[in-house]
């Protein structure tokens, strides 16, 4: 396999991912797609001096609606479900400050719709959609190793990271559509799902750990977005132009955690199958939890496989999900509904610049909540991470 053709091949796969996203439902997904825990995790072993340039690309469905753990089959049979389409690609750029230290800072562009039969009993050709596209909230990530990779003869390791999101996004985003009743085609806030940008500072901690296990490598991580700010601008539906909005949208926390393994097939491919959760609490961990959120988590089992040729490596994975629950609303304690994807599509590519190349060794991880190639000890050269 030449360079140029997975670097070809991967930013197809990274751009079709995303531009062939299919549709979403009601109530609405929990966790924005904009949100930093996809696409600014950085490399762990790599050489001091490397840079990384990674593009990682998400696109999901969602069309069924859960209140608490039960499914709204009636929403389906009413054809009142929402369709919420969202596609969102980050550029991050990496670089491994010292052995133990990496710097990482993602930039994502979202394009996103939501859309509801108005009126409800119009059905699906009714559908009014709201979109929004635009750069989301940048991120930046510092992430230090226990152990130094490169001397450490240890199978295992963990890593701590902090960071800042900053509210770049717009999350303020509005267009056309209709009232509740099909009347009033007028400039209204779009849905909070919808916007590139949630209007908060936020703080990023981020944990990972792995462990050798002859070819196995087990890992682990856990990610979760704290954001201080209360509320931010007014909920879907008020119109641009009113004074005092009927309710106004909360800038909620989001967390992701993930544990599996993954094993090498041959000197360029590894697959992985992983568990992962994300979602959005009931309440902030840190500041008020007042305005509309939709707090909820899902649960998926995630296969994936990783390609590497010299510098270049590019990641396929496809969270499955099988659990669903919309946590009821804080404060009010009303159930609510949310709709969640049932399957989530993910693809990356990065490189790797500067450094010594090695045509025999593989590249650090990609930027992204992907897990790392593993490494057998035939392949370690000095100066590499195990």
């Amino acid at each position: 396999m030449r360079a140029q053709n997975i670097v070809v091949a991967a930013l197809t796969a990274t751009l079709v991912s995303v531009a062939s996203a299919p549709a979403f439902a009601q109530g609405c997904i929990l966790i924005r797609q904009t949100s930093p825990l996809f696409g600014t995790t950085g490399a762990l072993d790599q050489e001091v001096g490397t840079w990384t340039i990674t593009f990682s690309g998400r696109a999901s469905v969602a069309n069924k609606h859960y209140n608490g753990t039960e499914r709204q089959i009636q929403r389906e049979i009413e054809q009142t479900y929402v369709v919420n389409r969202q596609n969102s690609i980050t550029a991050t750029v990496g670089y491994q400050f010292s052995p133990r230290i990496s710097l990482t800072a993602g930039v994502p562009f979202v394009e996103a719709s939501w859309g509801i039969p108005s009126p409800r009993a119009g059905g699906p050709a009714t559908r009014a959609n709201e979109n929004a596209r635009g750069i989301g909230d940048i991120t930046t990530l510092a992430r230090v190793a226990l152990f130094n990779p490169a001397t450490s003869t240890r199978s295992w390791n963990v890593i701590f990271g902090g960071g800042v999101k900053m509210p770049t996004g717009n999350n303020a985003a509005s267009d056309v559509f209709p009232d509740s009743n099909g009347n009033n085609n007028l400039e209204r806030y779009v849905d909070i799902s919808v916007h590139p940008g949630d209007g908060g500072w936020g703080v990023i901690m981020d944990f990972q750990g792995y462990k050798q296990l002859g070819r196995v490598t087990a890992f682990g991580s856990s990610t979760w977005l704290a954001n201080p700010r209360d509320t931010g601008t007014a909920s879907r539906g008020n119109l641009v132009t009113a004074t005092t909005p009927s309710n106004v949208n909360t800038v909620s926390d989001q967390f992701l955690f993930r544990a599996g393994a993954a094993v090498p097939i041959t000197s360029h491919i590894t697959a992985s199958l992983s568990w992962r959760a994300e979602g959005v609490p009931r309440y902030d961990l840190m500041g008020a939890s007042h305005g509309f959120r939709r707090p909820g988590v899902e649960m998926y089992w995630e296969p994936g496989v990783t390609i590497t040729e010299g510098r270049h490596s590019m990641s396929f994975n496809f969270p499955v999900g099988y659990y669903f629950n919309r946590f009821p609303n804080p404060y009010t304690g009303t159930p609510g509904d949310s709709t969640f994807p049932e399957y989530v599509s993910i693809a990356t590519y990065s490189v790797r610049l500067g450094g010594k190349f090695n045509a025999h060794s593989t590249p650090g991880r990609p930027a992204t909540d992907q897990p790392s190639t593993p490494r057998t000890p035939e392949v370690i050269r000095p100066g590499e991470g195990a």
